[in-house]
């Protein structure tokens, strides 16, 4: 299915259906992510909280689906735009969607803490597999364009150093996932903006 996606994306890369849809994704991840999180205080609650312990799973769920497509679909189609073709970067965004969908998926309740520990484990290997792929990229892009790796490094570096800044400081909230979406959408229209099309 992945192969037939990014085949199906280089087929048609720069048409319109395909550039409506990199605009939607790319205003989606941070608005889905905000109107979910915002279900109950973001200050409080992590997005997992919520969708399993207030009562928003299926919305949860959805949210996780939605938002893994549209950032395996706008990533692989910077992949396309730029001529990368690391299977390294591929498997890594692979593993990424895998993880997203586990995390939703698997319950983080008090009372089943085992499941708890790998809905933890499988967050952090989502949020580990998507920059590790995106970091691969921003090394090819720096061999293309050799000005454009401080920038894209920058970004790279704030959206990870800022998430657990704030993690550290607001404690398990929703606040650090929120920055988390909010600057990967930022990083990943500073990277299409550097692949210039």
């Amino acid at each position: 299915m992945f192969k037939k996606l990014e085949q199906y994306i280089r087929n048609h890369v720069n048409t319109r259906l395909l550039r409506n849809l990199s605009v939607f994704a790319i205003i989606f991840i941070p608005l889905g992510t905000w109107l979910f999180a915002t279900n109950e205080s973001p200050l409080d609650y992590t997005m997992s909280m919520i969708g399993n312990k207030l009562g928003y799973r299926l919305n949860f769920i959805i949210w996780g689906a939605v938002t893994g497509f549209l950032l395996i679909f706008y990533v692989l189609r910077l992949f396309v735009l730029k001529a990368f073709k690391d299977k390294r970067a591929r498997r890594l965004l692979i593993w990424s969607l895998l993880f997203l969908m586990l995390t939703v998926l698997i319950p983080a309740v008090d009372y089943l803490p085992v499941l708890s520990k790998l809905h933890t484990i499988a967050a952090i290997a989502f949020a580990l597999s998507l920059m590790a792929s995106l970091y691969l990229f921003v090394e090819h892009l720096h061999r293309v364009n050799k000005s454009s790796k401080s920038w894209s490094m920058a970004m790279f570096w704030i959206t990870i150093g800022g998430s657990l800044l704030l993690h550290f400081l607001f404690g398990n909230t929703g606040v650090f996932e929120l920055f988390f979406f909010f600057s990967l959408a930022a990083f990943l229209l500073l990277l299409r903006g550097i692949s210039g099309r």
